[in-house]
């Protein structure tokens, strides 16, 4: 790989002669999630969580036993993160994980029978739940968003290995995630020292456009690269997307030029772990090889 320092964000702002020979070096587009891949979020979920849910349930959260029990709630809260799709669910984990409804483990396991039943027993709904945790969150954020971006952290290695990743004039690098554009640059740039450029950032918090669809939008953008690589923690995003792989049309032709990654550090399980190393289209990495192969492979 080319080991220049001069970083391709700099040909942006140049002359479009310069960008369009920048453009021709790329031979590899590297798409990214954030949550579970760069970004370790679950205790700044796992707090949001016990805060939102002491509002919503003061006579669960009031009593002297459960404040006392508050951090180990958070913690456990943040061991059973693989399996919550949406962010309301903290809250169902975090009060259940402090009456003892549920262990960590039959959780992980059992999550999509618990948590009907939990909803039903507490007589919550969704939608009520979702404002709750988004507001509980959003006024953190409000308040002090300092300490909100504090409470988040940078997987090991990662940091350094995407510094040096985004000096490189061979591979581009994007992020794919359901997180807003402007904390995921806070996070990279507070935690990491990191300056990502906002344009390289696709979030379908707003948009709603499914990841396999950025993708496809990206593949219209950089014609002339051939090698593509997507690397998420959510082994059912992966699934969905070998889903399209096997279909027909322009779509699914393009999709199946992605090589596809698990992480094997980030919100999933070892059950789902072990469907991906049996799946010869999902390379599941480590976090050691994805720091490497961002430095000098891909």
């Amino acid at each position: 790989s080319s080991s220049s320092s001069s970083s391709l964000s700099s040909s942006s702002s140049s002359s479009s002669v310069m960008a369009a020979a920048a453009e021709a070096e790329i031979r590899s587009v590297l798409a990214l999630d954030f949550d579970g891949v760069v970004c370790d979020s679950s205790g700044e979920s796992s707090i949001s969580a016990w805060i939102a849910s002491e509002k919503y349930w003061p006579d669960a959260y009031s009593s002297t036993e459960a404040k006392s029990r508050r951090q180990d709630v958070i913690d456990q809260t943040s061991a059973v993160r693989p399996i919550v799709e949406t962010g309301y669910e903290n809250m169902l984990l975090s009060r259940a994980l402090l009456e003892g409804k549920s262990t960590v483990d039959e959780i992980l396991e059992n999550w999509d029978e618990i948590r009907p039943e939990l909803m039903e027993e507490w007589n919550v709904n969704r939608e009520e739940l979702v404002q709750a945790f988004g507001g509980t969150r959003d006024a953190w954020i409000k308040e002090d968003e300092d300490s909100w971006v504090a409470n988040n952290k940078l997987y090991p290695t990662v940091a350094e290995a995407l510094k040096r990743a985004l000096k490189r004039e061979d591979v581009l690098v994007y992020i794919v995630t359901t997180k807003q554009a402007r904390y995921v640059l806070r996070i990279l740039k507070q935690i990491g020292g990191i300056d990502f450029e906002e344009d390289r950032i696709f979030s379908s918090t707003v948009s709603g456009i499914p990841k396999s669809t950025t993708l496809c939008k990206l593949m219209e953008k950089h014609k002339q690269v051939e090698s593509w690589h997507f690397v998420e923690d959510r082994y059912k995003t992966l699934e969905g997307i070998r889903a399209k792989q096997e279909g027909s049309g322009d779509e699914s032709a393009d999709l199946r030029k992605l090589e596809l990654y698990l992480v094997d550090w980030g919100y999933n399980t070892k059950q789902e772990r072990s469907l991906a190393d049996q799946d010869a289209k999902i390379d599941l990495i480590s976090l050691e090889a994805f720091s490497k192969m961002l430095e000098t492979q891909f």
